[in-house]
């Protein structure tokens, strides 16, 4: 706890003098400055680390929020690590970080997603360029399970397939198509 003034049994005449003074000094209207007197087993030096730690905290805490309001989550990541160093194991700093690495998790899945389905159309136009209809419908039914249920993608795609099907019942251009479709379940 901090104290503003210490008196001390070996300094009464020092309390006395000073004490003597403050009317001569507040009449002059001079600047009555009181000096902090640490308490005891307190040292200055650590207050200030704690006073420069809090406050290494707070700025980190800040730039992570606007970094995470900005989507720019490799820096708030970076800030909110420094926040918690600053103050381990602090909670807020914690789920700070908890909920940008999975932001990261789902972007990074996102775009695994997409390079997945880019490269299945790659295969569908090559299958569809063969006339390889059974190829085809395979990249179909796995396309068919990247897209979300409720997407006006998704309904294309079940409407192809259904022309697929149509095509494999009339067994249209069967002669083109192959046995083994690359990628695909073997039983088809």
């Amino acid at each position: 706890m901090r104290s503003l003034l210490a008196i001390t049994v070996s300094a009464p005449l020092l309390v006395c003098v000073w004490i003597s003074n403050l009317p001569a000094v507040i009449a002059n209207d001079m600047p009555v400055r009181v000096a902090h007197i640490p308490a005891e087993g307190q040292d200055s030096a650590e207050e200030s680390e704690e006073d420069l730690a809090a406050e290494q905290y707070t700025q980190a805490m800040r730039i992570g929020y606007a970094a995470t309001e900005q989507k720019d989550y490799q820096t708030a990541l970076i800030n909110f690590r420094r926040a918690l160093e600053a103050r381990p194991g602090d909670r807020y700093a914690t789920e700070a970080i908890r909920n940008v690495e999975f932001y990261i998790r789902r972007i990074r899945a996102e775009q695994a997603r997409r390079r997945e389905m880019r490269r299945l159309q790659d295969q569908l136009d090559t299958a569809v360029t063969r006339r390889d209809w059974i190829c085809a419908a395979s990249i179909v039914d796995r396309l068919i399970t990247m897209v979300p249920a409720n997407s006006i993608d998704r309904g294309k795609l079940v409407a192809y397939r259904g022309q697929l099907s149509g095509l494999l019942d009339a067994r249209t251009d069967a002669d083109s198509w192959s046995t083994v479709c690359p990628d695909s379940p073997p039983n088809l």
